[in-house]
C-alpha cells in the first residue's frame, strides 16, 4: 500500500467527471458510487475527489466511510493530471477509481479505469475534433499505466483487446444496472411530467446527447416515412445539445417536420420514467454504443424498444426488442409501424423487456467493482 495502515484501505475515485446535468458516464458514475458507498467494509473508505460543486457531494456527504475532497479548479484535465496526483499522495489513497477513458498518469497508487466505448476510434467523424485529440492522446496511455480496466460490455472488451492491444487478462466485463425508478407502474405525477414539456401522447421516444453519433437524422427519416398511416404518432427527442446538433433542426425544417417532432432538451431526473412510461416506443438507432442505457432504462419501465442491429445493443436488449439496420430508414420505419399497429407484438416485448430489465442491477455493478479496486490495491500491499 501507499504508506497507510495496513489493515485499513482508502479507495479514490475522481469525480471531476459528473456534470449537474448528467448523461451517460455521468449516470454511470453517479449510480456505482452511490450503490458502492453502501458495500463498503469497516476498515475501506471512499474518498471522492472533485474540481467543482456538482451536487453529488451533497448526497454523498454524511455516509459512513465517505470522504469527499474539493479542490475547486475550473479546468479538468490539468487538475486531473496534476492536482489530483498530489492528492492521491497527500491522503495516502490505496487505488484510485477513474470512470471516464482517461487517468491521472502520474498518479502514486494502482489504478482501475472504466472504458465505455471505442467510438473515438471507429467513428471519429461523429466527435468534435477537439474530443478526438483528447482521447487519442490520453486514452492508449491511460489504458497502460491501469492496473485493471472495466469494460461496460463484451463488445467494448473486444474492441480493447482488437484496436488497442490490451491483454484479455486485464479487463473485466461489469456491465451497467438500470435505477429503480424505472419501472412500468404509472406515478401520480406522471401526466404533470409530460405537461411541462409539451408532450401529448401517442408518442415515439429517444433519449440520449443529441450528436451525429446517436444517427438522429436516419430516426427522423424513418419517421417520416410512418406520418401518413399514423397522424397523430408524434417523435420526441430528449437529451442536451451535443456537437453538430444543427443538422438535427436541419433535417426537421427540410422535411418540414417541426410541428411533429418535439425536442425537450436536458430533461430533470424525476421526469425520465414519466417520460420513458409514456411512450408506444423508445426508438434508438445509435451507430455504436459501449453499452446503450436508454434501451434498458425503457425496457424496465415496461416500454417496447427498437434499436441498431450492431455494437453492444445485442447484447443489451438480448430478445426483448426490434433490430435495424442503422443505415437503413426504410427498415426502421417498417419495425416502428409494426409496434404501433400491433397490440399483441408491443404487450409481447413490454413483458420480454422486464425480464430483460431484471438482470441488469447497480448494486452488482458497484459489488463487483468494488472487488476490482480491492484485488488491485492487494497487488501493491
Amino acid at each position: 500500500m501507499t504508506g497507510n495502515n495496513f489493515d485499513q484501505m482508502r479507495i479514490g475515485v475522481d469525480l471531476s467527471v459528473i456534470q449537474s446535468t448528467k448523461s451517460g458516464v455521468d449516470w454511470y458514475t453517479y449510480n456505482v458510487l452511490n450503490e458502492m458507498a453502501g458495500l463498503l467494509e469497516p476498515h475501506e473508505q471512499l474518498y471522492l475527489f472533485s474540481n467543482r460543486d456538482n451536487g453529488f457531494e451533497q448526497d454523498m456527504a454524511g455516509r459512513p466511510g465517505v470522504v469527499i475532497i474539493r479542490s475547486h479548479f475550473r479546468y479538468q484535465e490539468p487538475w486531473r493530471q496534476f492536482l489530483l496526483p498530489l492528492l492521491l499522495r497527500k491522503h495516502q489513497i490505496d487505488v484510485c477509481f477513474f470512470t471516464n477513458f482517461v487517468v491521472a498518469v502520474t498518479a502514486p497508487c494502482p489504478m482501475v479505469l472504466t472504458i465505455h466505448d471505442l467510438s473515438f476510434k471507429l467513428f471519429p467523424r461523429t466527435h468534435s475534433l477537439r474530443n478526438v485529440i483528447w482521447t487519442r492522446s490520453l486514452v492508449p496511455v491511460s489504458v497502460r499505466r491501469s492496473a485493471r480496466i472495466i469494460a461496460v460490455s463484451n463488445n467494448t472488451k473486444l474492441d480493447l483487446i482488437r484496436l488497442m492491444n490490451v491483454s484479455n487478462r486485464k479487463v473485466e466485463v461489469i456491465h451497467e444496472g438500470v435505477s429503480g425508478e424505472f419501472t412500468p407502474n404509472p406515478g401520480p405525477d406522471d401526466k404533470q411530467a409530460l405537461d411541462r414539456y409539451g408532450i401529448v401522447k401517442p408518442y415515439l421516444l429517444f433519449v440520449g446527447t443529441l450528436e451525429p453519433r446517436k444517427n438522429i437524422n436516419l430516426l427522423i427519416k424513418g419517421f417520416d416515412k410512418i406520418t401518413n398511416d399514423f397522424p397523430d404518432v408524434h417523435l420526441v427527442l430528449v437529451g442536451r445539445r451535443g456537437w453538430m446538433a444543427q443538422a438535427i433542426f436541419d433535417e426537421l425544417e427540410q422535411r418540414e417536420l417541426l410541428g411533429k417532432v418535439h425536442i425537450t432538451g436536458y430533461v430533470r431526473e424525476p421526469d425520465l420514467p414519466a417520460l420513458y412510461r409514456g411512450a408506444s416506443a423508445l426508438i434508438y438507432p445509435s451507430l455504436y454504443e459501449g453499452f446503450g442505457l436508454p434501451p434498458l432504462e425503457a425496457m424496465a419501465s415496461g416500454t417496447p424498444v427498437i434499436v441498431s442491429r450492431g455494437s453492444s445493443l445485442p447484447e443489451v436488449v438480448g430478445d426483448a426488442g426490434l433490430y435495424v439496420n442503422p443505415l437503413d430508414s426504410g427498415e426502421l420505419a417498417v419495425k416502428i409501424k409494426e409496434v404501433l399497429g400491433d397490440a399483441g407484438l408491443a404487450a409481447s416485448l413490454k413483458e420480454k423487456g422486464l425480464r430483460r430489465a431484471a438482470l441488469f442491477t447497480w448494486k452488482n455493478a458497484a459489488a463487483r467493482t468494488l472487488d476490482i479496486l480491492r484485488e488491485a490495491a492487494s497487488a501493491k500491499k
